[in-house]
């Protein structure tokens, strides 16, 4: 039976399109924009089916459409629109309207159907403040305190999806993702943060120089494709004992050491810190070192073990991105 993916165009729902694919899974893929041919082209090579439905995310009327034509049996829900200062400042209505209304349309449409699961593409910035503070970000423990519009709206959707769950006995989990890269990331119009670490494999394939800001900034930053495996395991999991889950890599790195690695790869890229007064090329969009996230439910819960390593990533992505040129902004 098919598995709904909001959001199947973005960064992250191109990944867990592929993921589940691969697995000979049928898709439904819902987004406002077309999937690129690019990806087309990726999926037509899976065992999986995919079909493309480009619709709006808050239209009611599509979703139950969609919901009457395809017996959906599981969602991932990961349409959304993510913001930075200039975005909040000036569209903060619609980064409220598509994040949180966006996901009632579906918790609606799917309590309606009655479908088996629905995971739920919740983020690490629900922690806020709690991500500077504290030494490592836990479900349990660790305080949620979003600061900006974007993880305000990620964690009201989280709660209402949770709610969700209490009210209607829907089988609903919320995965808090970490800060992810890896492939099919790109300036979407919807995204306004692009890794600092896309920002750097850009550079290093085509052999430019990176000049990176003056203090490299240490956070938890997960594979997009060890992340799309953790969506999918939730998916399909047989009896999830938590609500809520952390997806992440579990340790914190720095820009510094994936320029290292990158270096070695391709011996004409070059890096170096910003001087004084100078402006850089790489944008951390962080002043502060962010804590990691615990991954001890998705470990011993799910029985999840993400499938690269950190050195086994960058390989990965260098050979994906090398064959990518329309997906590079460098």
């Amino acid at each position: 039976m098919p598995v709904l993916v909001t959001g199947a165009s973005g960064f992250v729902g191109l990944n867990v399109c592929e993921a589940l694919l691969g697995r000979g899974v049928e898709v439904v893929a819902y987004d406002a924009e077309a999937v690129p041919e690019s990806a087309r082209r990726a999926f037509a090579s899976l065992p999986g089916t995919v079909q493309e439905i480009v619709g709006d995310v808050r239209d009611d009327a599509a979703l139950n459409r969609l919901f009457e034509n395809f017996a959906i049996d599981r969602v991932w829900h990961g349409a959304a629109v993510t913001g930075a200062y200039d975005r909040e400042r000036e569209a903060g209505r619609t980064i409220l309207d598509v994040n949180v209304m966006g996901t009632h349309a579906v918790l609606e449409a799917a309590r309606r159907r009655g479908v088996r699961r629905i995971v739920y593409a919740s983020s690490t910035s629900v922690y806020g403040e709690s991500q500077y503070r504290d030494a490592e970000m836990d479900e349990e423990k660790t305080p949620p305190v979003p600061d900006a519009i974007y993880g305000i709206t990620k964690y009201a959707g989280e709660r209402l999806s949770l709610r969700y769950r209490t009210m209607w006995d829907m089988d609903v989990v919320s995965a808090r993702i970490g800060a992810v890269f890896g492939p099919w990331e790109r300036d979407t119009g919807y995204r306004d943060l692009l890794s600092s670490f896309f920002q750097l494999a850009c550079l290093a394939v085509e052999g430019k120089e990176a000049i990176l800001p003056r203090r490299d900034l240490r956070r938890d930053r997960v594979y997009a494709r060890n992340v799309a495996d953790g969506l999918v395991a939730l998916l399909f999991a047989e009896s999830p004992t938590f609500e809520v889950y952390n997806l992440a890599s579990g340790f914190a790195v720095g820009s510094g050491e994936w320029c290292a690695r990158l270096k070695a790869r391709y011996p004409a890229f070059t890096y170096r810190v910003a001087a004084s007064g100078e402006k850089a090329n790489v944008d951390h969009h962080e002043t502060r070192n962010r804590a990691p996230q615990s991954i001890r439910r998705m470990a011993e819960d799910i029985c999840f073990r993400p499938r690269f390593s950190f050195e086994e990533a960058l390989d990965d992505y260098c050979d994906w991105i090398e064959r990518a040129a329309d997906f590079r902004n460098p």
